[in-house]
């Protein structure tokens, strides 16, 4: 991962992931925005607990609009290190 450890907690790291697999579902059913309630309700994750994570990362969202799921999509991707394919060859007998 790109992050430095010593400023994002390893929770909100851990977390990452989750929100990662979640937004790309969105995306793939044409979602442009979501609110942290939704994504609450979704994962499991306080509302609050949420956006204190993406605070971490500066502003990614708007009050009473939500954020963006291609935007976020694209910043965890990348804060992921998700963004290249690598080529991979599974061998064996």
């Amino acid at each position: 991962m790109m992050l430095n450890q010593s400023k994002i907690p390893q929770a909100t790291a851990k977390r990452l992931p989750l929100y990662y697999r979640f937004l790309n579902n969105l995306y793939l059913q044409g979602k442009s925005r979501v609110s942290s309630k939704e994504l609450s309700e979704a994962i499991k994750v306080d509302s609050a607990t949420i956006r204190r994570d993406f605070s971490y990362f500066g502003a990614l969202g708007k009050k009473g609009y939500g954020y963006n799921v291609e935007y976020l999509l694209g910043f965890f991707r990348k804060t992921l290190d998700q963004d290249e394919n690598t080529p991979v060859a599974l061998l064996g007998r």
